[in-house]
């Protein structure tokens, strides 16, 4: 079938397209953020209240949206055609080209760009969360393990969740760290287990630990059986840090700061601190050490979003290529700036987890 694009509909009928795109985005844009009224709705689309207005009040003569004093929220009809309404704000913001040519230059299987920059749109991650959940629906099967990391990506990618299989353990990808109990990764397991309905196994470790020490760790009971489901985990979704702020929360010390710095490390992805090149620098004492190692070809789901972390996910898709990217258009577009930039000094490998 011969493929169109948003230009050859605007061109057949210009007017009717625009109505099209900001009754679409519109709904988007209630799906990421729901409940929303309409002044920050048209705020945040840049439109005139009463564009937002007339819109809404089409949508919901349809049937897709409600509005109600707290907001605009969509309604099953509506949420049942988001997967068609996302896929139509793909086509005319152009998006579908972002992830062919990223999924080109990072030679990865797939990329999905979400709209927005989670920098200055905190609803973003929600979006990301959402497209995250979409793959793992599609993935997951009965009695499955699924292993997550920690985050503030992570939790929303765990609030999106919903049931799809029975039977299903979410465990931790790595210990703990940081002062936010919220976003630690066995906080973020939970979770996701309960929105899933899925049972969840709890690690209760620190990450920063000297060999010694967590090798007697990871010999407890408790830890032990979590950590045997954890390398046997079907699916790992994990997020991607900046250098410099997961050093600061990991409370790394003087001497291990000035060797990030001398070795300029930009990413920090399951204990890895990475240089833009995709070269592990610094492999700080974690568990995550221990993912795949019976389960090689687990499928692994990376998501972040910003494009302040623009480098940083570059570097952990060089070092730790997933099957699957999920990004937002603000670090999309920087990452694809940055790759074609340092085109030649690549250096894509498989992720050292032994």
């Amino acid at each position: 079938m011969q493929k169109f694009t948003w230009s050859t509909v605007r061109r057949i009928a210009d007017k009717q397209a625009e109505e099209i795109a900001h009754r679409a985005l519109i709904m988007e844009r209630i799906h990421a953020a729901e409940p929303i009224g309409r002044r920050s709705l048209a705020e945040a689309l840049e439109l005139p209240e009463r564009e937002v207005r007339k819109a809404a009040d089409a949508l919901k003569a349809e049937g897709l949206i409600t509005l109600t004093a707290s907001g605009m929220q969509l309604t099953p009809a509506g949420h049942a055609l988001m997967p068609e309404v996302l896929a139509m704000c793909q086509l005319f913001s152009g998006l579908h080209q972002v992830e062919d040519q990223l999924r080109e230059q990072l030679k990865l299987p797939q990329v999905l760009v979400v709209a927005g920059d989670a920098d200055n749109e905190p609803h973003v991650l929600r979006s990301i969360g959402q497209a995250v959940a979409g793959v793992v629906g599609g993935l997951v099967k009965d009695g499955m393990i699924l292993a997550v990391s920690g985050g503030t990506t992570m939790v929303a990618v765990a609030h999106a969740m919903s049931p799809t299989a029975q039977g299903i353990t979410v465990v931790p990808a790595r210990g703990g760290f940081g002062s936010l109990a919220e976003t630690q990764a066995d906080a973020v397991a939970s979770e996701m287990a309960r929105h899933m309905n899925a049972q969840c196994r709890l690690m209760h470790l620190p990450e920063g630990m000297d060999q010694e020490t967590l090798s007697k760790a990871a010999k407890l009971p408790g830890v032990a059986d979590t950590l045997r489901m954890m390398r046997n985990a079907d699916v790992i979704i994990f997020g991607v840090g900046r250098a410099d702020e997961t050093a600061e929360k990991r409370g790394l010390d003087t001497a291990q700061l000035r060797m990030l710095e001398r070795s300029q490390a930009v990413g920090e992805v399951l204990g890895d601190f990475i240089s833009l090149d995709g070269q592990v620098v610094y492999r700080s004492g974690t568990l995550s050490k221990d993912l795949m190692a019976d389960k090689p070809d687990a499928t692994r789901i990376m998501a972040a979003g910003g494009c302040r972390k623009a480098r940083a996910i570059l570097a952990a898709v060089r070092s730790h290529p997933p099957h699957v990217l999920v990004i937002d258009e603000g670090s999309a577009r920087a990452i694809a700036q940055y790759a074609k930039e340092t085109k030649g000094k690549d250096h894509f490998q498989e992720a050292d987890y032994a």
